[in-house]
């Protein structure tokens, strides 16, 4: 069996939102339309609904397969985050990473509905593989590997390149602050 503690990890925690955020979106599509990551509420002025649009576009999905998919990936990387950063540290990184992918989101394309944790998952991707990669890490090219894949996967039609990739970019700034925390 596999261990599956939401009240000691916060990617446990992050399933477990996103799980019950995409259900609802399954049971009322009308929740994605509102609150899927788009330039609306930003063009428009409605701040208050921008805001919970930033706190829910993430935790909503496309169907059973990309909650899986996203979840499949939280689960299995945050052991290697995890162990690298403090439950504080990961949190900030986590809300930082929300943030930039939604001003991303609504600077580059406002006019498309985005949803999905995948930015944090690239952003986890692209924070693990510079760590393994300045301590000559053999795991590094493997992991780099799988960045530039699921960056590629970002070219698919309907696929967010603009997520996928300011998540992966955000890790360069969020690493150079972690770095200079360690010491």
């Amino acid at each position: 069996m596999f261990p599956f503690f939401p009240q000691r990890s916060l990617s446990h925690l992050l399933i477990l939102i996103s799980v019950v955020i995409s259900m609802i979106g399954f049971a009322f599509p009308q929740f994605v339309s509102l609150y899927g990551m788009n330039g609306y509420y930003y063009m428009t002025g409605n701040y208050v609904s921008l805001i919970v649009q930033i706190c829910l576009f993430q935790f909503l999905h496309w169907g059973i397969i990309h909650l899986l998919a996203n979840s499949y990936f939280l689960y299995t990387a945050w052991p290697e985050l995890e162990a690298r950063m403090s439950r504080d540290r990961y949190t900030w990184f986590f809300i930082s990473t929300t943030i930039v992918v939604a001003w991303a989101l609504i600077i580059s394309v406002p006019q498309s509905l985005t949803i999905g944790i995948s930015g944090f998952c690239m952003a986890i991707l692209s924070y693990l593989w510079i760590d393994l990669y300045t301590t000559r890490h053999p795991m590094a090219p493997q992991i780099l590997a799988m960045l530039a894949i699921n960056i590629g996967i970002g070219l698919v039609p309907g696929i967010s390149l603009v997520g996928h990739l300011s998540g992966a970019i955000w890790w360069l700034v969020w690493w150079g602050i972690a770095r200079n925390w360690r010491k």
